[in-house]
């Protein structure tokens, strides 16, 4: 007994390493500084979750009956969604938004890649923020005065009516004035993208004799994929929701079901323009699901590779 009360006296007491200690107290603050941040962000979120869910069940309210009322209460009816499902007019105005939205978002994102690549590559402070001004200038413009103008382009003694005549009035004007609207928000998720590529990285492929095309498509495409969704994703919710300038440059020959929408509006057709509204949400909404799937594949396909080197030492 004695020598172990010795042996227990003699032995010195652990301590943990001061980093440890250091750490935990960071860990600490930054859970704060996390709950701060919840509990400023809290309202607003909370906010603008009841006033979606509102209109949410307001349409869903409208669509389910098939009096022309404003009433918030009326007879629950599935005459209006059968109607709406039977149409072979809406069958066909939905595919035409979304092959015009489609288009649009892929046309936008191969011009603004190159562009957002020159913006970052521009060395002279005077050059960059002059070609900033050029390309994110016409989001100061109303779309309704943007897309008078291509009109006037378009038009017979436009600018453009000899090498693009016919195009007026005609899918094709409706897509090329939409990525001229879009564009700007094309290139805001690319520029963070391409800012986030470590540095040196293309150089150092260069060095190991690596062309430009296997660059492209090896490491830089794959590494600001995450961008390339994100602007996807961006320009098509924004272009299947476009109206003014489908019904400017379409001339009601291309219809979309945002102007759909609005002209049973101004029909006193409330249910069938809420039955609408809520399926070009739905789709909207599968879609930008199926972007964000695709996204997290090309991610884990990408980082399965480089995993495997560091697993074997390489």
């Amino acid at each position: 007994m004695t020598g172990t009360r010795e042996e227990t006296r003699s032995t010195p007491a652990v301590r943990p390493p001061a980093h440890e200690g250091r750490r935990t107290a960071t860990d600490r603050h930054r859970s704060k500084d996390a709950r701060l941040a919840y509990a400023l962000v809290a309202p607003g979120v909370l906010y603008l979750l009841l006033v979606f869910c509102s209109i949410i069940l307001l349409l869903l309210s409208y669509s389910f009956r098939t009096e022309r009322t404003s009433r918030l209460f009326a007879p629950f009816d599935l005459g209006t969604w059968t109607r709406l499902l039977d149409d072979p007019y809406t069958a066909d105005v939905l595919w035409t938004t979304l092959r015009v939205g489609a288009m649009v978002a892929v046309l936008a994102v191969l011009i603004a890649y190159p562009i957002a690549w020159c913006l970052l590559r521009v060395r002279r402070w005077w050059l960059s923020g002059l070609l900033m001004f050029a390309v994110f200038s016409p989001i100061l413009i109303s779309v309704v005065v943007r897309s008078y103008g291509w009109m006037l382009l378009l038009a017979p003694h436009g600018l453009l009516h000899g090498p693009l005549g016919g195009w007026l009035y005609h899918e094709p004007g409706v897509i090329l004035a939409l990525v001229h609207v879009e564009l700007p928000f094309a290139i805001v998720p690319l520029l963070g993208s391409l800012r986030s590529l470590p540095e040196g990285v293309l150089e150092a492929a260069a060095d190991l004799g690596a062309s430009p095309w296997r660059r492209l498509r090896s490491i830089l495409l794959p590494l600001t994929m995450p961008g390339v969704i994100a602007s996807l994703q961006l320009v098509f919710a924004l272009t299947v929701s476009a109206f003014a300038t489908p019904s400017l440059l379409g001339g009601g020959r291309v219809a979309v079901l945002a102007q759909s929408v609005y002209q049973n509006i101004q029909q006193l057709q409330w249910p069938l323009a809420a039955a609408q509204a809520l399926v070009l949400l739905g789709v909207a909404l599968a879609v930008l699901a199926t972007f964000n799937r695709l996204g997290r594949l090309a991610d884990v396909r990408h980082r399965a590779p480089a995993d495997g080197r560091r697993e074997a030492g390489v």
